[in-house]
């Protein structure tokens, strides 16, 4: 259900964002299109330009831990709305959640700390379309901001591995396929960029792993797979080149 609640608000995004133009004709009966684009000297800031980003990636809804990564991600817009991007991201750190602290403390059951197996994700990477319907600039303090928000969606895969959920090695026997190894996923995002000139900016993106994978096990034939929704949020610094912008008409 919450996946198809996440689509819908992003088809709704996509029909409320798309340009409203006006066709009334003026006094010699002809459109304002007709004589040409509406906005004209237009900076297009991503169109015929690559994008290397350097960014850190945070898990949001794991259930025993929080996943922190570092990556990359490199995208071409071949327009000012449609561009192709891959990303890849390495997830060394993984922090201890309530959920595992309670396990870990003394008083807990010995039978569940000695077969506890818990997944954790140690890298992710995905590849797909960015569409950027909506894009302007603001002013704070004086400095103008060029801003936009854009859509993902593509295809990628999270590569999982198990630990101990209490440390040690007592429960090596549940470690099974459920928890390890490449669960391939369909992914949706959605993200807010702001330039701070033509060719450096700051992003801001939520994206949604959708996948069948454990999250936990008690043994080699405890199979707990069910569909999930892997969500990460990450902070990136857009570096655009060439550092020359097209302008419009």
């Amino acid at each position: 259900m919450k996946r198809w609640i996440g689509l819908l608000a992003l088809i709704v995004l996509f029909a409320f964002a798309l340009p409203q133009t006006s066709f009334a004709d003026d006094e010699e009966g002809v459109s304002s299109l007709e004589k040409g684009d509406p906005i004209r000297h237009l900076m297009l800031l991503r169109s015929g330009r690559f994008e290397i980003q350097p960014l850190a990636q945070f898990g949001i809804n794991e259930s025993f831990n929080q996943t922190i990564g570092f990556g990359a991600n490199l995208a071409y817009y071949f327009t000012n709305y449609l561009g192709l991007g891959l990303e890849f991201v390495y997830n060394p750190l993984h922090l201890d959640n309530d959920e595992i602290k309670i396990v870990k403390e003394d008083s807990y059951s010995d039978e569940v700390k000695s077969t506890l197996a818990i997944a954790q994700a140690t890298m992710n990477f995905d590849v797909g379309l960015y569409y950027a319907p909506l894009y302007g600039k603001f002013s704070v303090f004086g400095w103008i901001l060029n801003y936009d928000l854009h859509i993902y969606g593509g295809f990628g895969a999270i590569i999982m591995d198990s630990v101990c959920g209490a440390g040690g090695n007592a429960c090596d026997d549940a470690k099974n396929n459920n928890l390890e190894g490449p669960k391939f996923a369909g992914v949706v995002g959605l993200g807010l960029r702001f330039f701070f000139n033509n060719f450096v900016g700051m992003d801001f993106e939520f994206k949604d792993y959708m996948t069948k994978y454990a999250d936990f096990s008690r043994g080699p034939a405890d199979d707990r797979a069910r569909f999930k929704n892997f969500l990460v949020g990450t902070i990136g610094v857009s570096l655009f080149f060439p550092i020359n912008v097209y302008m419009s008409k």
